[in-house]
């Protein structure tokens, strides 16, 4: 018995060594994990070099900040860092929601499959738009100089239309209001208020530096054959429920010449931006071609047939010159709208 009491006892105290031992062993292994993840001096092993945060051990970069800021204007009164915390915040946000969205299984609903394969198809087509754009030829100095020489309305000789104008959402049946008859602003409004369709008339100017040189070309021709001719023309903002239809009438015309290096760099950026739609258009139109080898309508879902253009010279053309494709549209901080390049101020229209 005392022998194997004596054995028991001295078992009983070389465990509890080793249990020591072990202890210690776990703690010291627990201190060295913490000194890792607090690292030297107690500090915590932040995220450094390109990565900005991390949210549940998933890095966020510098890259996908400046990406989240990319065409957003920053405040005047915020310096760039605070931009780019509001930014970072708004990602981490973000991620936090679409996380929660996963947990819910509701990136598994066909609506929001639907959704993201439109927005994927998007963005793949915003890529293909960059592309094309990359590698339009941009416009020489003499293509500038001679695009400025041959365009004075809109340079040497840039002109001002002040005019009387009566803006209205086109409706359907304009073709049919006989608006060609109308001499005077008086007669328009006959025509609307016949027609019960709302209307606004007031004051407005027409800057011939931001309108389409065709166009432009267009208005005077109307107007060297008679200064009181009405012309018309339509354009759809955004937001519109339909294009609004502006009818004109110029009661003066002034001259504010643009000229110089700031002349030269708006024509500059004028040309590469018709090229760009030019590009885009060409693209839109060889898939378009390609679509009744490609495409099996069900019966009743053909595209409908295109209507012949307005052969009336102003009747249907947008000051702005053509658009790009909306299907090649790419966002206005990626260069798709000729910058002005700090153009002279518009000429004032006259009180009353």
């Amino acid at each position: 018995m005392n022998t194997n009491s004596n054995n028991m006892a001295f078992g009983a105290s070389g465990g509890a060594g080793k249990l020591r031992a072990l202890l210690l062993v776990a703690t010291a292994a627990l201190a060295l994990a913490g000194c890792d993840k607090l690292g030297i001096g107690g500090k915590s092993d932040a995220p450094k070099g390109q990565v900005v945060a991390t949210l549940d051990g998933q890095e966020i970069t510098v890259l996908e900040v400046n990406a989240e800021l990319a065409g957003t204007p920053i405040p005047p009164n915020m310096v760039r860092r605070d931009a780019e915390k509001l930014a970072l915040e708004n990602i981490i946000t973000r991620r936090m929601l679409a996380k929660q969205a996963e947990e819910r299984e509701l990136n598994k609903k066909p609506e929001f499959l639907l959704q993201e394969r439109r927005a994927v198809e998007q963005l793949k087509v915003q890529s293909l738009a960059r592309d094309i754009a990359a590698k339009v030829v941009p416009p020489t100095r003499d293509e500038a100089e001679k695009f400025i020489a041959e365009n004075p309305s809109m340079f040497n000789e840039r002109k001002f239309f002040i005019l009387d104008q009566i803006q209205f959402l086109r409706p359907d049946n304009i073709e049919k209001l006989g608006f060609e008859s109308a001499k005077t602003m008086e007669a328009v409004e006959q025509i609307l208020t016949a027609n019960k369709i709302q209307f606004r008339r007031q004051p407005a100017s027409l800057d011939a530096l931001s309108a389409n040189p065709a166009f432009v070309r267009e208005v005077s021709k109307v107007l060297a054959a008679n200064p009181q001719e009405l012309f018309m023309f339509a354009s759809r903002p955004q937001g519109a429920p339909a294009p609004v239809v502006l009818v004109n009438q110029v009661k003066d015309t002034r001259i504010q010449p643009f000229t110089g290096d700031k002349a030269r760099e708006f024509a500059t950026n004028y040309l590469r931006n018709e090229r760009i739609q030019n590009a885009l258009r060409k693209e839109v139109e060889a898939q378009q071609k390609s679509q009744k080898e490609r495409v099996v309508f069900q019966p009743g879902w053909e595209p409908a047939a295109k209507k012949a253009a307005d052969p009336k010279a102003l009747a249907g053309t947008n000051p702005s010159g053509p658009a790009a494709p909306e299907a090649l549209k790419l966002p206005s901080h990626e260069g798709a709208a000729p910058a002005a390049a700090q153009e002279p101020a518009p000429a004032p229209a006259p009180a009353g």
